[in-house]
Formats: C-alpha cells, structure tokens, sequence
C-alpha cells in the first residue's frame, strides 16, 4: 500500500472520532445557549438557533456513523484477505473490530497498515 493511501485511509479512520467531538462540542455549545436565553428571558431567539444548530448536530452524528460503518467494513475484508494471517488470526482481528469498533479500527491501523515491511538483516 502506497504512502498516500495509508495517509487518507489514516484520515478516514480518524473521521468518525473527530465528528463525535464536534457532535459534542456543538451540543455542549447548543444547550449552553439555550440556557443562557432562558435565564436573561430572551426565549424568541431559541427557535432558529435550535434548528441551526441541531441540522449541523444531526449531520455530524450521521457522518461519524456512517464512517465509522465503512470503515469496519474495510478493515474487516483488510483482515479477511490478508495472506499473513491464520484463521485464528482473522477471527481474532474480526471479533476486535466489530466488539470495539472505533477503537478496533485505530489500533488495526497501527498495528496491521501502518508498518513498513522489515528486511532481515543477515550477518
């Protein structure tokens, strides 16, 4: 696998964890807003500032599904096709990946895609 597809397929694992924290940072900053409108009494500027916020909210949850869907899906053929590994091998990093997806994902990127072949140094 060339460099640059390690870097993007790097990016793409990556993705589902960064929009979960934009997900979180957006609700954090959603209800915070609404609660300081409540508390000064200005509630008619609630209303598009909830459906903005909430479309943008809404999306982000959506991409970091969907992601992260693809993404087990890929390293699970990765895992199925790779000619290295023993069936015991492939059941192992299969059940890793569907039981800890996310985290799965992260660590079959650096410990499966991630190296460089090594030659052997003979003496």
């Amino acid at each position: 696998m060339t460099r640059s597809k390690k870097i993007c397929l790097g990016i793409l694992t990556f993705l589902p964890i960064f929009c979960m924290m934009l997900y979180f940072v957006f609700f954090f900053f959603f209800f915070f807003g609404i609660y300081t409108s409540e508390k000064t009494g200005n509630t008619s500027e609630v209303s598009p500032v909830f459906f903005a916020n909430f479309g943008l909210m809404f999306l982000f949850i959506i991409l970091a599904v969907i992601s992260g869907l693809a993404m087990m899906i890929y390293y699970i053929i990765h895992a199925n096709s790779n000619p290295k590994f023993d069936s015991n091998q492939k059941l192992m990093w299969i059940l890793i990946l569907v039981l800890a997806s996310g985290i799965g994902s992260i660590v079959y990127f650096f410990v499966e895609i991630v190296p460089k072949k090594t030659t052997a140094i003979t003496s």
